[in-house]
């Protein structure tokens, strides 16, 4: 790559990195206040590394009322690299919220953005974990959405991880409609322990809602199995 471009990403990174310190202090008093504020002021953040670093962002939606949905558990089917949690904070649905690891929380500006706006757990301290998987209940069934990877960690080659329980398990315990989604573009722009973001076209792809009503914890395998089957109809593998 042209020296003056490195030179030129580098710049662009620590400029943004500065103001995210600001856009922090601004969204953390908010946040006092106003939740959906803060979470605002943190989409607007984003919004201007997709801008700087040339990612455009696309939002696809197979069922047009998913925009106003409420109650409901999006699925991340593929999580490919770190710009997709990035990009999943900025879906196009109102009172959405996420769950993340603690020691992604610890992660400078976005990091910690994430844990000012979302649920922070802690899975070495099972107690923590329950209270908080309990609060993501109260607000699912409250109407609020939430916003989960089923893998729960990148990729490291492209290919799918191993699926796991928790998103499906959190939309059975709520009652919650799913709606699978895919994002694609995000390995390409950025693999995992690449630190360049190439510039590239993004598109989030929202699937069809699926309806928990009466399903039971022991229907959490077949509904797992299912969102691993929509993935390989999408073209994932």
């Amino acid at each position: 790559m042209n020296a003056v471009l490195v030179i030129w990403y580098i710049v662009k990174l620590i400029v943004y990195c500065i103001l995210g310190f600001f856009y922090f202090i601004i969204a953390g008093f908010v946040r006092l206040f106003n939740l959906w504020k803060a979470i605002s002021i943190f989409q607007s953040y984003l919004h201007l590394y997709f801008k700087l670093f040339g990612l455009k962002i696309h939002f696809e939606f197979e069922d047009p009322r998913t925009k106003t949905a409420s109650n409901t558990v999006f699925v991340l089917l593929n999580q490919s690299s770190f710009l997709d949690s990035m990009i999943a904070p900025t879906l196009p649905v109102s009172k959405t919220r996420g769950i993340i690891n603690f020691e992604f929380a610890i992660y400078p500006v976005i990091g910690w953005f994430l844990a000012i706006t979302n649920f922070v757990i802690i899975r070495q301290w099972s107690a923590q974990a329950k209270t908080t998987l309990n609060r993501t209940n109260k607000f699912l069934r409250s109407g609020g959405n939430m916003v989960i990877s089923i893998e729960g960690k990148r990729t490291k080659d492209g290919s799918l991880n191993t699926y796991k329980k928790g998103a499906v398990v959190m939309a059975i315990n709520s009652q919650s409609d799913i709606v699978p989604f895919t994002i694609e573009g995000t390995y390409e722009s950025l693999p995992y322990r690449s630190l360049y973001t190439k510039p590239g076209e993004i598109k989030i792809k929202l699937l069809k809602p699926i309806s928990t009503i009466d399903m039971t914890y022991e229907n959490r395998d077949h509904l797992k199995d299912q969102f691993r089957s929509i993935a390989y109809e999408n073209g994932l593998k």
